[in-house]
């Protein structure tokens, strides 16, 4: 017989901080949070090697070199072992990445937005600076992961299909839970439509298509010459009419978050149409405040988006323009709008934390 989720107690080992908002665009934080509302307790564990960041420094490393490292992914996964025993009863852990390996015989879930596969696999991306060994070694530890877990869950029907069909795994232990916004859901207040507002929100900006973005709406700016775009993220200084920029607004601050809401406020259209997008959380804050959003067919992006947007080829500029173009129609963009917000109510932390336990079969 299962525990009841008030008895519940989840482990989310983590490389890193695990209720730090800022990590991994707030999705370890996010299903910690989910756990709670769902009546789970979760548990931190960082699986981050002690003194790894000072390390990889040192020896000239970037962030995706110590994921797929194994020295590295051993000295972590012992780290969480021992936290993991010093933790007590534990109904399950859930795994996030597959920058480590446990030991313990605590039941497991794997939670990715992809896989190593379909990460290797992005051309001109940062995974392109882990070689082959390391890469190969990233995938079997992973792949280790997937056959020892008793479920494997994932952001999208695109990161499932990968692990069902590049790693083998039977799709019995296979689950889509979705992520959750980082942002409350609201009724959204009433919109001025007429005028289109781009938001592009994206601390990538190369990956994010962030130039492609400014291009694009140089053509809108010629058809309707009100238009505007407003950028939060690592972009660059930008000088172009009708385009500000807020630079990053980190998740930890309540002025970041304020700001970020008032741009969500005002927009009419959220634009990112990345080189690859592995989900978005993005899209799902943008829906949550009833804004519609111009994605990317690489990735899981039409799982966060549904049919409360469009999406592009992120090769394609003019199919980029002619959807911003499409989106700064005032009725088109009120429809889809109206669709995002309802396609919202299901995209909640608690949500997927639900659906990992039904997963983990702890309810």
């Amino acid at each position: 017989m299962h525990a009841t989720p008030a008895h519940l107690r989840v482990a989310v080992v983590f490389q890193g901080d695990s209720t730090d908002p800022n990590a991994w665009s707030g999705a370890p934080a996010g299903v910690s949070r989910g756990f709670a509302e769902a009546g789970a307790e979760a548990i931190p564990v960082n699986a981050r090697a002690p003194g790894a960041k000072a390390l990889r420094r040192a020896l000239g490393l970037d962030w995706h070199s110590e994921v797929a490292n194994p020295a590295f992914a051993a000295l972590g996964g012992l780290r969480a072992d021992l936290a993991l025993r010093a933790a007590g009863r534990l109904d399950a852990a859930l795994l996030i990445g597959a920058g480590f390996s446990l030991r313990s015989r605590v039941p497991t879930a794997t939670f990715d937005d992809m896989t190593v596969d379909q990460a290797l696999a992005q051309p001109e991306s940062e995974y392109e600076r882990v070689g082959p060994r390391e890469g190969r070694r990233w995938r079997e530890r992973q792949l280790r992961n997937y056959r020892r877990a008793r479920a494997c869950c994932l952001a999208s029907e695109w990161a499932a299909r990968s692990v069902r069909e590049d790693y083998g795994i039977d799709p019995a232990k296979v689950h889509v839970v979705g992520f959750g916004s980082n942002s409350p859901r609201r009724e959204p207040p009433a919109r001025e439509w007429s005028v289109p507002r781009f938001a592009f929100i994206g601390v990538d900006w190369e990956r994010k298509r962030g130039p492609a973005v400014l291009e694009a709406f140089a053509a809108v700016r010629r058809a309707h010459p009100a238009a505007t775009l407003e950028l939060i993220g690592g972009h660059p200084p930008v000088q172009a009419p009708g385009v500000s920029g807020h630079g990053l607004l980190p998740l930890d601050s309540p002025e970041g978050r304020r700001r970020h809401a008032e741009v969500l406020a005002r927009a009419t259209c959220l634009v990112l149409p990345s080189k690859f997008e592995p989900y978005g959380i993005a899209y799902l804050d943008a829906a949550a405040a009833g804004v519609p959003s111009i994605g990317t067919t690489n990735g899981g992006a039409a799982d966060a988006i549904g049919d409360g947007g469009v999406l592009v080829d992120p090769a394609d500029l003019q199919g980029l323009s002619r959807a911003m173009l499409e989106l700064s129609e005032p009725a088109r963009a009120r429809e889809l709008g109206q669709r995002a917000f309802a396609h919202s109510a299901g995209l909640s932390w608690q949500g997927v934390a639900e659906r990992i336990l039904s997963a983990l079969r702890l309810t």
